[in-house]
């Protein structure tokens, strides 16, 4: 007799995004956005979670808060995934609502990171990381 196999386990596994932010909210969006966009996503609502998620799962993009409420911020994990050998290159986006320091800027692009604001929605920064990871298909 045939065994089945489920069809999920023949399809190559879709694209991992890391979701950092401290509003579960956003994150359950983020999440439906993504995997209806083809990625999975893996999320976290502290630096910590999110430094033990990367440790522990590959992902090919990071999408961080700027601002969290125990006073860290994005550019905390953006500065510290760019120290490790492999995260130097992977697109990071800072997404926030509220305005950002020209230190903090300037911070962000030394790092190689990419501003995106809250009211500019999923679909602009899923087509984003289509284009940044390759998967962009429109020519």
């Amino acid at each position: 007799m045939a065994s089945l196999v489920p069809a999920e386990s023949t399809q190559s596994p879709m694209p991992t995004v890391l979701v950092l932010d401290d509003e579960p909210f956003v994150r359950h969006a983020a999440r439906r956005f993504l995997k209806g966009s083809g990625y999975e996503c893996v999320e976290a609502e502290t630096v910590e979670i999110a430094m033990d998620v990367l440790r522990k799962t590959p992902v090919i993009a990071a999408m961080l808060d700027m601002r969290l409420s125990d006073g860290r911020t994005g550019l905390d994990v953006l500065t510290s995934l760019r120290a490790l050998p492999e995260f130097r290159e992977i697109p990071v986006l800072i997404v926030t609502g509220s305005i950002l320091s020209e230190t903090e800027r300037a911070a962000i692009a030394k790092l190689r990171g990419f501003v995106f604001f809250k009211p500019e929605g999923f679909s602009t920064i899923v087509n984003f990381l289509d284009h940044m990871t390759g998967r962009d298909q429109s020519g």
